[in-house]
């Protein structure tokens, strides 16, 4: 219980102590939706691959970037955020 209500903390801490990154990421996400929305609206049915790759695409640049595969133990992740 202790791990679900610290990343729920950090989740509700995170837009007040980041700002630009939580309006980055909601920008990417209205353009995401913007551009399957358009190609769904011209009768592309290749508009849930766009969709799908847009969601899946950070989550990939991440991990090849280095995220850390320890990233969901909270324990270790309380000791990164207070070094």
């Amino acid at each position: 219980m202790k791990g679900v209500l610290f990343f729920a903390g950090t989740f509700l801490r995170w837009p007040v102590q980041k700002p630009k990154e939580f309006l980055f990421l909601h920008s990417y996400l209205v353009v995401l939706y913007g551009i399957t929305y358009f190609f769904k609206l011209f009768g592309l049915s290749i508009s849930n691959l766009i969709f799908t790759i847009g969601i899946f695409a950070p989550l990939g640049i991440l991990i090849y970037n280095g995220l850390p595969l320890d990233c969901l133990d909270y324990k270790s992740v309380i000791k990164r955020e207070l070094s």
